[in-house]
């Protein structure tokens, strides 16, 4: 499938350790600053349809404010119950100062 890059907006304005919500073709994304490391999943806890940017994030993990189920997100898997399924990841590309999302497919 051919890769969807979307531009998203400048990297400096997510500061390490935050997170944004952004939407796509319809479909809502959070993207992370993990140190200088960007993550993008999608923005919906696998457990409920309830939107996991109204949680928190602690390193690497975001936690649904909702049950309490931490997501990695890097892998997208569930890290405690009550979610047992992942949620999608999907690549974040930073050229030139500006963050592309990969939307083709989850990674």
């Amino acid at each position: 499938m051919e890769k969807q890059l979307t531009d998203i907006g400048a990297a400096a304005d997510i500061a390490p350790g935050k997170l944004t919500t952004v939407t796509v073709g319809g479909r809502d994304y959070i993207v992370a600053r993990v140190e200088d490391r960007f993550y993008a999943v999608e923005d919906n806890c696998s457990h409920e349809d309830y939107p996991l940017s109204y949680g928190c994030l602690d390193g690497a993990y975001i936690k649904c404010s909702l049950h309490g189920s931490w997501f990695s997100l890097e892998t997208g898997k569930p890290q405690e119950p009550p979610a047992d399924e992942p949620i999608a990841t999907f690549r974040v590309l930073e050229r030139d100062g500006r963050l592309l999302l990969d939307t083709s497919q989850p990674a």
